[in-house]
């Protein structure tokens, strides 16, 4: 089975990916599609994409130039997740930016952005357009990353896709990005 996440940026995809990833039946990639993503697939089609497990999980990031149609075709299953909280999404968004820090630890010591209103009107562009286009769309599973970390929305994924080896085991694989405070140099 090839069960496609598209997501918004910072709505805990990675950390969802990385749940597969830790199940010996699914081959994970993720952001074969982003050039700087770490499975990249420079010119090669979708459905050459090699996996040699049960399952193949791709993990890919929503933005306005990216062309889905042929990854949305070739899944089987698609998992559509989006984050309620605009502003911390934005936050979040923006600090990765700035720093380069994708996927570890943050505290907010408010870093100076420049060039924000631009990347705030990207944003919007982005956060819109994966509205209009998939979150609407009723013909996919939808979820929020409050729904998903939150209020227990794994279950749902887990009956959705109806895989007997994908259990309610362990979620989430990792622990939140960002942090509160700096107490004694430690990140708390």
């Amino acid at each position: 089975m090839v069960i496609t996440i598209l997501a918004e940026p910072r709505s805990g995809s990675t950390n969802l990916a990385n749940w597969f990833k830790s199940n010996k039946n699914f081959t994970v990639l993720q952001e074969p599609l982003n050039k700087n993503g770490m499975s990249y697939k420079k010119d090669i089609p979708v459905d050459k994409w090699f996996y040699d497990t049960s399952h193949l999980l791709i993990k890919e990031i929503y933005t306005p130039d990216k062309n889905l149609k042929e990854l949305i075709q070739f899944s089987d299953k698609i998992i559509i997740l989006y984050r309620e909280n605009k502003n911390e999404q934005l936050e979040s968004w923006l600090v990765a930016g700035v720093t380069n820090n994708w996927g570890d630890k943050w505290v907010n010591s408010k870093i100076g952005i420049p060039h924000k209103e631009s990347k705030v009107e990207y944003f919007n562009k982005m956060v819109n357009g994966f509205d209009r286009e998939y979150r609407s769309n009723s013909n996919m599973f939808v979820i929020s990353y409050e729904e998903l970390y939150y209020n227990n929305g794994f279950e749902k994924i887990v009956n959705y896709l109806n895989i007997d080896s994908v259990k309610n085991i362990d979620f989430p694989y990792g622990e939140k990005y960002r942090l509160e405070k700096i107490i004694s140099n430690k990140l708390i």
